[in-house]
C-alpha cells in the first residue's frame, strides 16, 4: 500500500500539467465566490445572457451600432380643449441607444394630420421633434415597464388659421412584450404639456395620447 502512495505523486503530476496546458478546469471556489452568485439579481443574470458588457472593446461608432434600438406606432391623440381640434390618429418614429443597462437615449419624430370641422373644413398638421431618455424595468424575461421623458419643438400647421411654434415637455408610461429576440410590442399613455398661441390658446395646453408600438433592437 505504500508503495500505492508513494506513486500517486507522479500520476498526478502528468494530468495537472495536462490541465494547465489547454484545459480549463477550475481548481477551487471559496464561499465568498457562491455566496456572490447566489446573491445576484436574476434581471443581471438575464442582461448578462441577452448581452454582454462589451463597451470596453468596442469603439464608439460599434457600441452606438450593436446598442441601437429603432421603434415605430401609432398615437391616438385627445388633444386640449384650447386648441379647438379634434382628436386625430398620428404616427411617430424613434432611434435611441441603450448607453447603460435598461437606460437609452432618444429621437422621436411625431407626425398627426387631418380634417379639423364643423363649417368649414381645416386642415390641420401637427409634429413634434422630442430630445430624451426612457428607462426600463424588467418584470420578467417576457415583460417590462418604461417610463420616459422628452422635450423638444412642436409645429402646428393650419390651411386656415395662423401657424404656431412651441415648446413640449412630453411623458411617457407603458409596457413591452417580447415578441421575439430583437422585436418587442409596446402600449403606453403619452401626456404632453406644450406652450402655444395656435388657434388662439393660452397659457399651457396638455394632451393625452394613447400609443402603440413595434421595439427592434437587443
Amino acid at each position: 500500500m505504500k508503495y500505492l502512495v508513494l506513486a500517486l505523486p507522479f500520476v498526478l503530476l502528468p494530468a495537472a500539467a495536462w490541465a494547465d496546458d489547454g484545459v480549463c478546469v477550475p481548481t477551487r471556489m471559496s464561499l465568498d465566490d457562491e455566496r456572490r452568485a447566489e446573491r445576484r439579481d436574476p434581471q443581471d443574470v438575464e442582461l448578462d445572457r441577452q448581452r454582454p458588457d462589451d463597451s470596453a472593446r468596442l469603439t464608439p461608432m460599434e457600441f452606438v451600432y450593436r446598442h441601437s434600438q429603432l421603434e415605430a406606432g401609432t398615437m391616438y391623440t385627445d388633444f386640449d380643449n384650447s386648441l379647438g381640434l379634434k382628436s386625430h390618429l398620428g404616427v411617430y418614429v424613434r432611434y435611441g441607444v441603450e448607453i447603460a443597462p435598461h437606460l437609452t437615449v432618444h429621437m422621436t419624430y411625431r407626425y398627426n394630420t387631418g380634417g379639423n370641422g364643423p363649417g368649414a373644413v381645416e386642415d390641420v398638421t401637427v409634429q413634434t421633434l422630442l430630445f430624451g431618455a426612457s428607462y426600463h424595468v424588467p418584470l420578467t424575461e417576457e415583460f417590462a415597464l418604461i417610463g420616459g421623458l422628452g422635450i423638444g419643438p412642436t409645429w402646428w400647421d393650419s390651411s386656415l388659421a395662423p401657424n404656431d411654434i412651441g415648446f413640449t415637455i412630453s411623458g411617457e408610461v407603458g409596457a413591452t412584450v417580447r415578441l421575439s429576440e430583437v422585436l418587442r410590442f409596446k402600449a403606453g399613455i403619452v401626456l404632453d404639456g406644450s406652450n402655444t398661441s395656435f388657434h388662439k390658446a393660452s397659457g399651457v395646453s396638455v394632451d393625452l395620447s394613447y400609443l402603440f408600438g413595434i421595439e427592434i433592437g437587443l
